[in-house]
């Protein structure tokens, strides 16, 4: 398997999982044509994406979904409260490419198994994913104001993992931020924080310590690249006795992340 991180931050998401016989999406957060050039700069043909698969509706992971259907019509995988949430967003698409799914359900895909993880979100029937094949799994998990038991496992389970890092707490509450959504950010339903995903990141690697995790959706406004990478280090220093640097990774907004082969 490969992966890539095409974009991942508050303003797109976007990452691409290949095995033998797919290359999947999942989320176009950006326009079509910019998630086109971004995989072009990889060596990447965006004709090749066999199918996507849709985390939520909010439009930072589905703001080109619906041009790439009808573009390159390619089936497009996501709940039913998603596809309910995310219409006005998508347009008119061809109904058999529409493909709704259940939270909590593996489905297989010649060479691969997808299962469809629930996150605590505040959208519609929100999901991760958990893509396997070959013996190998990526997990991508972001979006989430917890990390619930089943995600851990997920977590524990994969070779490679793309984790919310999504805010640093002081920053986001000595902000600019209404409090409203301060409130909503740190909420069960909200994001991930540094120390929360520094927290699941340190409990997989205890099960895991080959696990590779890639930090994601980093706020531009209320994060830093260097605080999110910090606070993982370091947690994973004073828990495990080691720095693991070598296992976590950054993620990108304005450009993909390297190719990881598993």
């Amino acid at each position: 398997m490969r992966f890539c991180s095409v974009t991942s931050g508050s303003s797109g998401n976007c990452h691409l999982i290949e095995t033998g016989q797919h290359r999947l999406l999942i989320d176009i957060g950006l326009s079509a044509r910019q998630i086109e050039k971004l995989l072009k700069e990889r060596q990447i043909d965006p004709a090749s994406i066999t199918a996507v698969f849709v985390t939520h509706e909010h439009s930072d992971h589905t703001k080109g979904v619906g041009v790439w259907m009808r573009r390159y019509r390619v089936p497009v995988m996501a709940t039913a409260g998603t596809w309910h949430g995310m219409q006005r967003m998508v347009g008119q698409v061809p109904g058999e490419l529409c493909v709704e799914i259940r939270s909590g359900k593996g489905y297989r895909m010649s060479d691969l198994r997808i299962e469809a993880i629930p996150t605590c979100h505040d959208a519609n029937d929100p999901c991760g994913y958990a893509v396997e094949s070959g013996g190998n799994k990526v997990v991508v998990i972001t979006d989430t104001g917890m990390v619930t038991p089943l995600m851990q496992r997920h977590l524990a389970e994969a070779d490679l993992s793309v984790i919310e890092s999504n805010h640093d707490i002081d920053m986001l509450m000595n902000g600019p931020y209404p409090m409203l959504l301060k409130k909503r950010i740190l909420s069960n339903m909200g994001h991930l924080s540094n120390h929360d995903c520094a927290q699941a990141v340190t409990e997989a690697l205890r099960q895991n310590a080959k696990g590779i995790f890639l930090l994601g959706h980093l706020s531009e406004e209320n994060n830093k690249p260097e605080l999110a990478m910090n606070t993982t280090l370091t947690m994973i220093k004073e828990r495990m006795g080691k720095a693991g640097a070598g296992s976590i990774y950054l993620t990108k907004r304005e450009c993909s992340t390297d190719v990881f082969t598993i």
